[in-house]
């Protein structure tokens, strides 16, 4: 079936009309005809995959990965850069109505963590929308430390070990490898170049934990605790929350869904009092050994869930909030409204629940910046960070 691709969805996907129905082309570029084969038949619309380019876009280039059509990691290695920053900006005027600021990152081996999933001694990522296994050897988006453990797992038998799950992390040039699995010491001594082993939740070598240095200060990281996966973005991040709150008089601030503390840790300096409230047990561990081993004093961490907490604040001065990606419950957004900050920092990996959110506050809050973050290059996704201010209060 052959079809013109109009422009792309939000997932990256071509998207054609023909005969009254929307067909939406995977690995199909804007501007390009295609013929496709269908997947999904649905009653609006169809699900298709790409079989032959008839006329290629300009923006279209070969991709360096042998498992591009397979592997559902990555969204934009068959076109450039460029067009890709054009995908992300033109989502975010779509959204959210505008776009500030874009910051790019490196290129490739950028991810500081991975999950490596295991079947039948069988080692990689899921395929798209499948829980069928794609073997991976080497990954273009992984630091190469980690592609590096990947290439010795791929030497032994992960049956032996009964191993099903796998998570590596680079953090600072050290190595942390997790398995849900037992290991002996021959795999002990196989991995000497790895800092930290952990099976099965035990320690068999090394700390337990990485650390990551961001601003001059030192962040404890396990291997169950959420932490960003590219260091560059993280940095530039915090570079506009620096900005935002320079000159800004904050006495009481809220750091939810705040993990290891880290935005708390790193506005320190610049407000009267933090709180952090965390879900994640062992993040809110981390969070107070961080809290220690930068000598900070006005930091208290809460383990719980926020909408549990969020009614107990008042005259808070501003709310840092990097919710997961479903955003934030009703009794939060409710609570939020009526604490009313003077400044509010949003930062969100999925823009379509951001935008939600943002719907649901602007009685209160007026945007300041909306700034685009490329922590996920060459995927669809990217980290928007927006920053707000109480309506009766200047910028």
């Amino acid at each position: 079936m052959e079809l013109k691709i109009i422009k792309f969805d939000h997932f990256g996907r071509g998207i054609a009309k023909d005969s009254n129905k929307i067909y939406f082309v995977d690995k199909a570029l804007p501007g390009e005809i295609v013929d496709v084969i269908v997947t999904q038949e649905k009653k609006n619309y169809n699900e298709a995959k790409l079989d032959k380019v008839i006329e290629k876009s300009n923006q279209r280039i070969d991709s360096i990965c042998p498992l591009f059509n397979k592997c559902g990691g990555c969204n934009f290695l068959h076109t450039t850069y460029e067009e890709e920053i054009k995908f992300k900006k033109e989502k975010a005027l779509e959204l959210l109505g505008r776009c500030d600021h874009f910051y790019e990152t490196k290129d490739m081996n950028y991810r500081n963590k991975v999950t490596l999933h295991v079947k039948d001694d069988k080692i990689g990522f899921y395929q798209e929308r499948t829980h069928e296994i794609i073997k991976v050897d080497y990954c273009y988006l992984l630091d190469d430390r980690i592609n590096r453990v990947i290439n010795e797992l791929n030497k032994i038998s992960m049956s032996d070990y009964n191993i099903t799950k796998i998570i590596i992390k680079s953090n600072n040039g050290k190595v942390l490898l997790d398995v849900d699995g037992i290991v002996d010491d021959f795999f002990i001594t196989y991995f000497d170049d790895v800092d930290t082993i952990i099976s099965n939740n035990k320690i068999v070598k090394g700390n337990g934990y990485q650390e990551e240095i961001i601003d001059n200060k030192i962040f404890k990281i396990t291997s169950k605790a959420f932490f960003q996966v590219n260091k560059q973005g993280l940095e530039n991040i915090n570079r506009i929350i620096q900005r935002y709150l320079k000159d800004k008089k904050i006495n009481k601030a809220l750091d939810l869904y705040s993990g290891t503390s880290l935005w708390g840790i790193l506005i320190s300096d610049k407000v009267g009092e933090v709180t952090s409230i965390e879900v994640n047990k062992e993040a809110s561990l981390n969070a107070i050994d961080n809290i220690k081993k930068n000598i900070i004093s006005n930091i208290k961490v809460i383990n719980g869930r926020v909408e549990d907490y969020i009614d107990t604040f008042n005259n808070i001065d501003l709310c840092i909030i990097d919710p997961p990606r479903s955003g934030l419950d009703k009794k939060t957004i409710a609570y939020l409204k009526k604490i009313n900050s003077k400044y509010l920092i949003y930062v969100s990996c999925d823009m379509f629940t951001l935008k939600r959110d943002l719907e649901l506050l602007k009685d209160n809050y007026i945007i300041n910046e909306v700034n685009l973050v490329d922590m996920f290059k060459r995927t669809y996704h990217v980290e928007t960070v927006c920053l707000l201010c109480r309506k009766s209060v200047d910028k």
